[in-house]
């Protein structure tokens, strides 16, 4: 590994918002996201959760950069940092990932390591709605399903259930009709801590999700 960059984040909503911009900022690999747990009762979201991409140092470099800023004007920010050739034992480290493994993202592999994002494609959207709860995740996620033509292609749950993202796709428009109407009826029930799009996402954080299930 050249270099490795590091940015940690509030919520599982900053943190792929952060991951696609970074990768499309430089040409860096998206390796991993990890997670911990908040350290404080006052945060913006009850989730801390690390991105880390490889490549130049020039390129890791602009990649963190272009994230920091991001996260800052969200007021999600917590750190970052680059390791210029780090060890063999940290760079081990740094592939290790912690996302949810469920039947909508199954073939996902256990490391990233040897993973390419060649020839991964997509021309439509992600949509995030990062809630409180199970109650009302699954009152997000029906409306959103009734409000557009979406699917659902990832579920984050944390905290034993208290903490529930909900990843769906489609195109553009109807993502967004999705995650106004998804963010409405939730909110009625629980804290929305993140409800963000991201248009044209990027191979390197497509390659963390089930593409079988985004392309049908």
């Amino acid at each position: 590994m050249n270099s490795l960059g590091m940015i940690e984040v509030y919520g599982f909503t900053t943190a792929l918002c952060v991951a696609d911009l970074m990768v499309k900022a430089a040409n860096v690999r998206l390796i991993a996201f990890d997670r911990n747990r908040p350290f404080s009762p006052n945060i913006p979201a009850p989730l801390i959760m690390a991105v880390k991409v490889e490549g130049s140092a020039s390129d890791v470099k602009a990649a963190v950069s272009a994230g920091k800023a991001y996260a800052e004007d969200k007021g999600r920010y917590i750190v970052s940092h680059i390791i210029a050739r780090p060890d063999d034992d940290a760079e081990k480290m740094a592939y290790l990932c912690d996302i949810n493994r469920d039947k909508y993202n199954k073939n996902m592999p256990k490391t990233m390591k040897n993973v390419s994002s060649d020839g991964i494609s997509f021309s439509g959207a992600l949509g995030i709605l990062e809630v409180e709860g199970y109650v009302c995740s699954v009152v997000g996620f029906d409306t959103m399903l009734k409000a557009a033509d979406v699917r659902l292609v990832h579920k984050e749950e944390r905290l034993g259930g208290r903490l529930v993202t909900l990843v769906i796709t489609g195109e553009v428009s109807a993502v967004k009709a999705a995650l106004e109407a998804g963010n409405a009826a939730a909110s009625g029930l629980g804290k929305v801590y993140g409800r963000e799009i991201i248009a044209r996402p990027h191979g390197e954080l497509l390659k963390f999700f089930d593409l079988e299930a985004i392309e049908k």
